[in-house]
C-alpha cells in the first residue's frame, strides 16, 4: 500500500475508534482524540507493517483502555 493510501486509511480508522472510545468512556471527541493519537497504540496504528490496522475498531478501543490500565497486549494478526 502506498504512503498516500494508508494515510487515507488510518484517518477513516482514528475516526471510527475515536467514535468507539467516546462511547466506552463517556468522553468528548476532543479528549478521545488527543487521548487516543498520544498513545503507543496509535503510534503502533501510525505503521503500516504492525498491521494494527486489521483490527477492527472496537477492537481497538479495548486495546486502548487495556494500554490505559497498563494492559497492553496486541493480539497476532
Amino acid at each position: 500500500m502506498n504512503d498516500r493510501s494508508y494515510e487515507t486509511l488510518l484517518y477513516g480508522i482514528t475516526a471510527n475508534v475515536v467514535a468507539k472510545i467516546m462511547e466506552l468512556n463517556d468522553w468528548t471527541e476532543d479528549k478521545a482524540m488527543e487521548r487516543f493519537t498520544q498513545s503507543k497504540l496509535y503510534s503502533y496504528l501510525e505503521k503500516e507493517e504492525t498491521k494494527v490496522w486489521k483490527y477492527s475498531s472496537l477492537m481497538l478501543a479495548q486495546l486502548f483502555n487495556e494500554e490505559r490500565a497498563g494492559n497492553l497486549i496486541l493480539p497476532e494478526v
